[in-house]
């Protein structure tokens, strides 16, 4: 007797069989239904479906982008070789419509990604035919930032994108660069937004933004020809680099302009903080109860969103502190109106701080810290950091012994300078030209600062000997055309590293020594209001992020390859850098 056994399976559809030689090839369209520029497409419920010469998956379903955007976003799913996207919500009559499936598509096989494609249809009789394009970068570093939303709004204003859809929208590709087409020819506000939540719509919360000044009418006609509409392979950087924008857009966290009181209180029992929620904060008047004005010292950080206050009195305080505070507050209609704010502060209930506190209580001197380099003293020379305001200095007590190769000491002088930004800091720079192969010793004695609570300080010392490589190298930047203040940094070639800081009102020579052999750049930021640091933007008050510009060297490249025991001498008009 003959028995047979049969085995029941189920084939797979969207699967081919394994082996062979590995696939490199992309998956192509061989279909497209309805077929691209399709008319009258209907209004609810309409499907679209790409069919592929070989299986196909979603592999990003959140890169599958409608423009304009709806608040039900469309449900993308795989049949087969099909990718069929149906709308889930009702579209507009006579738009023209653009599904951007971006990166979100790629072979089943090996991952291969299928090429950026965008399908175009219309749900009235004719398709927009205008596109832009463009390039989103980050304000200081200047690279490009990938997918973020860029949305067009036309008839607008500058509000629409905190609770309205775009009347047109797309995402950057890897290269920061994107192209919104088949849009109408009329005058748009472009505005670029991280959209973290994906509701295409803007929350400074959470989101980081770039805008365009003013707006922009798009001139250009859409052709399969052309150059920057085609979809290329992210990892070819010579045909992406080639595209070029029509705008290029500076991408920034933008600084709060709703101005209230966001946060106090006590450090120790005579030493506080207030936290404001926007910068430039203007404070009229500050009232401390039972503490006369005299007897309180404060100090802004340079941003000027936060304070930092200290007691002096010699008497113990209270557990609760009262504070009137008067400043310009915004108001319900956004308005800066003067406002007083009553706000109690108590002793820190942290039971780490708390220690701090007691064990201060019994010094008898205090700390301070004093941080250099030997690659920069010259330039920067010594840091002296405080933890409390100082009042009295005795400068002739500090010693600055130079030690030669004989072993033989000479008494230096050093310029003492007090930091603007911070009266608890303070610098101490060498008044003679230091030495190579020459040791450098700093004695601060016990006593040479008394702060504010008559506490002398705790002996201190720091040691310099200039670095003694022969290999090392320098640069030295002859910058021209300075018309306003400018922050010139040497930094990293991938821009995060900072190995040199220079502060410019004039032209001047700027002097880089000690470089390793290393890859350099040049950043130039230009500090408008002189305030020493870079500033963010603001959208509803249309102003952008500060001015970065990166020093590009006779070759075209902004990197210089700096060799071994190389001394460079760069020119560099600074006002070119920013035409």
């Amino acid at each position: 007797m003959a028995c047979c056994l049969v085995s029941r399976s189920c084939a797979n559809t969207t699967t081919p069989p394994g082996g062979g030689p590995k696939d490199t090839i992309p998956p192509v369209i061989v279909k497209v239904t309805p077929e691209a520029n399709a008319l009258n497409f209907p209004l609810v419920g309409g499907k679209v479906a790409l069919t592929f010469d070989e299986y196909t998956v979603i592999k990003t379903a959140t890169d599958i982008l409608l423009s304009p955007p709806s608040q039900k976003k469309p449900i993308a799913k795989v049949k087969g070789k099909n990718i069929v996207v149906t709308m889930q919500d009702t579209l507009m009559p006579d738009r023209t419509y653009t599904i951007d499936f971006g990166q979100a598509l790629a072979d089943n096989n090996e991952g291969n990604p299928a090429p950026r494609y965008v399908y175009t249809f219309s749900t009235g009789n004719e398709i927009d035919s205008m596109y832009i394009t463009g390039r989103v970068i980050e304000c200081q570093s200047l690279k490009p930032v990938p997918k973020v939303l860029v949305a067009a709004y036309h008839d607008k204003p500058d509000s629409a994108c905190f609770n309205s859809f775009p009347d047109a929208a797309t995402r950057t590709d890897d290269w920061g660069f994107f192209s919104m087409r088949n849009i109408k020819p009329v005058e748009y506000r472009i505005i670029a937004f991280t959209d973290e939540d994906g509701d295409s719509k803007y929350n400074p919360d959470a989101d980081q933004v770039a805008f365009l000044d003013g707006t922009f009418k798009p001139q250009a006609v859409v052709n399969d020809t052309i150059y920057e509409l085609q979809g290329y392979d992210m990892k070819d950087t010579a045909k992406c680099e080639a595209r070029v924008p029509m705008m290029e857009l500076s991408y920034f966290k933008e600084l709060q302009s709703v101005q209230y009181l966001q946060n106090s209180g006590r450090i120790s029992e005579k030493f506080g903080f207030l936290k404001f929620s926007a910068g430039n904060v203007d404070i009229r008047k500050m009232d401390f109860y039972g503490i006369d004005s005299s007897e309180v010292l404060v100090q802004y950080n340079p941003a000027r969103d936060s304070l930092n206050f200290w007691i002096t009195s010699k008497y113990h305080l209270e557990d609760s502190v009262l504070l009137n505070v008067t400043y310009m507050k915004t108001d319900s209609t956004g308005v800066l109106v003067e406002t007083d704010e009553m706000v109690s502060m108590g002793m820190p209930t942290d039971s780490v701080l708390l220690k701090n506190i007691k064990d201060h209580e019994k010094d008898t001197t205090f700390k301070f810290r004093l941080t250099t380099t030997n690659e920069t003293v010259e330039q920067n020379g010594i840091v002296l950091e405080c933890d409390t305001p100082i009042r009295d200095i005795v400068l002739d007590s500090l010693k600055f012994i130079e030690t030669n190769p004989k072993n033989q000491t000479f008494e230096r002088k050093l310029i003492f300078k007090k930091d603007t930004t911070d009266i608890r800091r303070f610098i101490l720079l060498p008044e003679d030209k230091l030495t190579i192969g020459y040791t450098y010793n700093l004695t601060i004695p016990q006593g040479a600062f008394i702060n504010i609570y008559d506490l002398p300080n705790a002996q201190e010392t720091a040691k310099i000997e200039l670095p003694n490589d022969e290999n090392l190298s320098s640069i030295s930047l002859d910058v021209k055309g300075v018309d306003t203040r400018y922050i010139v940094e040497l930094v990293s070639d991938k821009k995060d590293k900072v190995y040199r800081t220079f502060t410019v009102d004039c032209d001047t020579v700027l002097h880089c020594p000690y470089l390793q052999k290393e890859n350099y750049s040049i950043r130039v930021t230009q500090d408008s209001n002189r305030n020493g640091i870079f500033d963010m933007g603001n959208l509803l008050e249309r102003r952008q992020p500060e001015k970065v510009a990166i020093f590009k060297f006779e070759d075209g490249k902004d990197v210089i390859e700096l060799p071994e025991r190389t001394d460079l001498d760069q020119e560099i008009f600074i006002k070119n850098l920013f035409k």
